[in-house]
């Protein structure tokens, strides 16, 4: 659990949340209601995440030509990676992407929360190796290959929502969905109801101890009821996953020529 001071602060932020979704969900029109909700979550995050991070919508892109689905919330590294804007709607290199999220009203049925879970899968599967050329940056230097299969340099990917399937209905749906991927990295990190359920994974074997955002440590699919003893809200389940994901992600670098060209042949030359 969080200190005492950090408790109380995160209980108020959750607090605030939950009041500010409650006025959200009182605008009569449909499209300015959502939009008010994505703009309270986003603003919950900008108050957590560290500033070399930015916070925003758009695509995910990758040096292979590969495009993710429209993403609702794309934490994104500033300062070191472009950022392209075509009429308005953000491109994203996707190793300057560090966590993507599913930000819905509702996920009242299996073809909704699907479609969120192939949304995050689309990012996933994007390739922040650049064919295995890609390094990590540390202390300004080039440092180890990225490793696909390492969490700390996939993206996170997480579902937040305030109404959801029953639980029988969700566990049923996600899984199905994890049963059909083959590879964990593919998988979501944690679905978060913030009025109701979160969904994580459990390690441990024969019997899960520990609560894991980690796929390939998974052993089981862990759904927790927010009214039982000692749980945490599920949006603060996410903040200090999200926290605990930022703390160790590192810098990816990315190889220029691989995406805006530089074919000399291109060009006339002449020898000097």
């Amino acid at each position: 659990m969080p200190a005492p001071l950090v408790s109380k602060i995160l209980q108020s932020l959750n607090r605030e949340v939950i009041n500010q979704l409650d006025l959200a969900a009182a605008v009569e029109h449909p499209g300015e209601s959502g939009r008010a909700r994505e703009q309270i979550i986003s603003s919950y995050l900008r108050r957590l995440v560290p500033g070399e991070f930015g916070i925003d919508t758009g695509f995910v892109f990758d040096a292979q030509g590969s495009m993710s689905r429209q993403i609702d919330v794309v934490i994104y590294r500033t300062g070191y990676h472009p950022v392209f804007e075509i009429g308005g709607i953000k491109h994203f290199m996707v190793e300057s992407v560090v966590v993507v999220l599913e930000n819905k009203a509702s996920i009242g049925s299996r073809d909704k929360l699907r479609t969120a879970l192939d949304n995050i899968r689309s990012v996933k599967a994007l390739d922040r190796t650049n064919g295995g050329t890609n390094y990590l940056v540390v202390g300004g230097e080039h440092g180890p290959l990225v490793n696909p299969d390492k969490f700390e340099h996939q993206v996170f990917g997480a579902i937040v929502t305030e109404h959801s399937l029953s639980l029988c209905s969700l566990k049923d749906a996600l899984l199905e969905f994890l049963r059909a991927q083959p590879e964990r990295r593919h998988w979501p990190n944690m679905y978060a109801d913030v009025r109701g359920t979160c969904a994580r994974f459990l390690k441990g074997n024969p019997c899960p101890t520990e609560v894991t955002a980690v796929p390939a440590e998974a052993e089981y699919l862990c759904l927790t009821d927010p009214s039982a003893e000692n749980s945490l809200p599920p949006l603060l389940d996410l903040t200090f996953e999200l926290i605990n994901f930022l703390r160790v992600a590192p810098i990816v670098d990315y190889t220029p020529t691989a995406y805006l060209g530089g074919n000399i042949g291109r060009n006339h030359w002449w020898k000097l």
